[in-house]
C-alpha cells in the first residue's frame, strides 16, 4: 500500500504530494509486491504419484511335476521335504533350508525356486545371484527374466527391469502384469504416452483391473490428454466415489484447463476422504488464496503446520511464509497475526534470511496494534540475522520518521538505498525527511533519482517541479 504524505513549504503555502512508503502501515516494499504477485501467478500442481503396484509373483508349488525346468533326480528328496512348506506359504523356512545348500550345486529348476522365495522374503542380493545363476544356465529363461524385473522394480531400478521385463515379453510372457509394469517404467522414466499405450495393452488383456485403469489415467494426465482423461476418470469416479486419489487427479485435470473453482471444489472432497493429507491442505490454502476465501487458506495452513511431519514441515513453513507476506500487504492483519502465532514454533526450520523476514512480519502486526517497543525488538532481531533486509530498514526508518527521531530515520534509509530494490523507497523517505527539515535543495535530489528509476510517476515530476519552484525562491 502506498501513502501520500502532504507537503507543506512555507514559501506561497503550497501544497503538493510525495508518495512515500510506510511499510508499517502496509507493506509496499518489493519483496511484499513480490510475494502477493508469486501467490497468485505460480502455477498451481497437485502432486500426484503413480498407485502403488502389486504385482504377482507365481511360486512354482509343483516340483516334483513337469514344468519348464526340471530338478535332477538327486534333488527330489529336498523336493518333498520343501513341498509342504510351500503349499502352506513358509517361505522363510524354505529360505533357511535353502541355505544349508550350494548354489553352484543345485540344477536350474532348484535355483528358480531359491530364487522366487529369496524374493518373497525381500533378500534381493541372494535372490539376484539366484537368478543370474538361472540365466548363466538356461538364458531364455522366462521366468528367472520375469523374476528379476519384479526384483529390479522393487529396488527401483527401472533401466535394468526393463530390460528383463522386454525380455521376458519378447519370449511370450505377453500377459496383462508384464504390460502393465513395462508401463510403470515409462511413467517412472516420464514417458507417459509410451506408458499410456502399454497400460491400453495391459487392459486389453485385464479390463476390469482398477490398478491398471488408474495407471492409464494418471498417464494420459501426465501425457496431457485431458479429453481421454475426462473420460476414464468420469467412469472410474462412478464405480468408485471415495478414493481421494480420484479427487486430486480430478483437481489436476481442472488447474490444467485453468479451472480453478472445480479443482478447488475436488480437493475440498479428497481432504474430506483424507483430513490430514498435509500437501492437500497447502495446495488448497493456496487455491482459497487465489479465490478469496482467505479465512479458509488460513485454516488450512493452521491444519498443516499442527499436522505436518518432519518431511513435510519446509514446504508448510515455506508456503506459510509466503501466505504471510500475501496477508501483510492486503492489511489483513487479523489473519496474519492468528497464522504468525500458529508458525511461530517451526520457524527454527527455516534458513535464517527467512527467519529475518518472519520477525519483520511479527513487527509489522504489533506496529498495526500500536505496540512500537514490540515492533523495534523485532526489527532489530531480523537486522541482526541479516543486515541488508530492505523490509526491516525501511519499516524501522517509518518508526523513527514518526517519532521524530529523524536522523535515525535518514540512517536507515541510507542503508536502505544501497540495495537496489529498496532504492526508489529509500530515495522517497530521504525527500520526505528533507522537506521536514526543510532542506529542499536535498529534497529534490533525491526526487530526482527517483524519477530516474520510475520515469512514469507522474506525481514525482509535479512534487519536483513545486520543489524547483520553491528552491529557486529561496535561492
Amino acid at each position: 500500500m502506498n501513502i501520500f504524505k502532504t507537503l507543506k513549504p512555507l514559501t506561497f503555502a503550497l501544497f503538493t504530494t510525495v508518495m512515500c512508503s510506510l511499510p508499517l502501515l502496509g507493506v509496499s516494499s518489493v519483496h511484499a509486491s513480490a510475494a502477493s504477485t508469486s501467490l497468485k501467478s505460480a502455477p498451481l500442481k497437485v502432486t500426484l504419484s503413480p498407485s502403488d503396484p502389486t504385482w504377482q509373483l507365481a511360486i512354482n508349488n509343483k516340483l516334483l511335476g513337469p514344468t519348464e525346468v526340471l530338478i535332477e533326480p538327486t534333488e527330489r528328496g529336498f523336493a518333498r521335504q520343501v513341498q509342504p512348506l510351500l503349499q502352506a506359504g513358509n517361505y522363510s523356512e524354505v529360505a533357511a533350508l535353502f541355505k544349508g545348500r550350494d548354489i553352484s550345486q543345485d540344477s536350474t529348476a532348484l535355483n528358480l525356486l531359491r530364487a522366487q522365495v529369496l524374493l518373497s522374503t525381500k533378500d534381493f542380493n541372494n535372490a539376484e545371484l539366484a537368478y543370474l545363476a538361472c540365466l548363466k544356465a538356461s538364458p531364455d529363461l522366462v521366468k528367472a527374466h520375469q523374476g528379476l524385473s519384479l526384483l529390479y522394480m522393487q529396488q527401483a531400478k527401472y533401466d535394468k527391469a526393463q530390460i528383463h521385463l522386454v525380455h521376458s515379453i519378447e519370449l511370450g510372457q505377453a500377459d496383462a502384469q508384464s504390460y502393465a509394469q513395462l508401463a510403470y517404467i515409462h511413467v517412472q522414466h516420464s514417458q507417459p504416452w509410451s506408458a499410456v499405450a502399454a497400460y491400453r495393452q495391459a487392459l486389453m488383456l485385464a479390463p476390469e483391473t482398477s490398478q491398471y485403469q488408474q495407471g492409464l489415467l494418471f498417464a494420459l494426465i501426465e501425457s496431457g490428454d485431458l479429453s481421454q482423461a475426462n473420460a476414464l476418470l468420469k467412469e472410474l469416479l462412478n464405480k468408485s466415489p471415495d478414493k481421494a486419489e480420484l479427487w486430486l487427479q480430478r483437481a489436476q485435470i481442472a488447474l490444467q484447463l485453468d479451472q480453478k473453482k472445480q479443482a478447488l471444489a475436488a480437493i475440498e472432497v479428497a481432504l474430506k476422504l483424507n483430513p490430514k493429507d498435509t500437501s492437500n491442505q497447502l495446495l488448497a490454502a493456496q487455491l482459497h488464496l487465489t479465490e478469496g476465501s482467505t479465512e479458509r487458506a488460513v485454516s488450512l495452513l493452521k491444519q498443516g503446520l499442527k499436522h505436518a511431519t518432519k518431511q513435510q514441515q519446509v514446504e508448510v513453513i515455506n508456503t506459510t511464509m509466503q501466505t504471510l507476506g500475501w496477508l501483510v500487504s492486503q492489511q489483513k492483519w487479523d489473519l496474519a497475526k492468528d497464522l504468525i502465532g500458529s508458525a511461530k514454533r517451526l520457524t527454527k526450520q527455516l534458513p535464517r534470511d527467512e527467519q529475518a523476514q518472519f520477525s519483520v512480519y511479527s513487527a509489522q502486526i504489533a506496529m498495526q496494534q500500536g505496540n512500537t517497543k514490540r515492533a523495534l525488538k523485532s526489527l532489530n532481531n531480523a537486522l541482526k540475522i541479516n543486515p541488508n533486509l530492505g523490509d526491516a530498514l525501511l519499516s524501522l526508518a517509518s518508526i523513527y520518521r514518526s517519532k521524530g527521531q529523524l536522523t535515525q530515520a535518514k540512517l536507515m534509509y541510507v542503508r536502505a538505498q544501497a540495495l537496489p530494490d529498496y532504492q526508489l523507497s529509500a530515495w522517497l523517505g530521504l525527500s520526505q525527511i528533507a522537506i521536514d527539515s526543510k532542506d529542499y535543495p536535498s529534497a529534490l535530489k533525491h526526487l530526482r533519482k527517483a524519477l530516474q528509476a520510475d520515469p512514469q510517476r507522474q506525481d514525482l515530476i509535479t512534487n519536483i517541479r513545486a520543489l524547483e519552484n520553491i528552491v529557486r525562491q529561496e535561492g
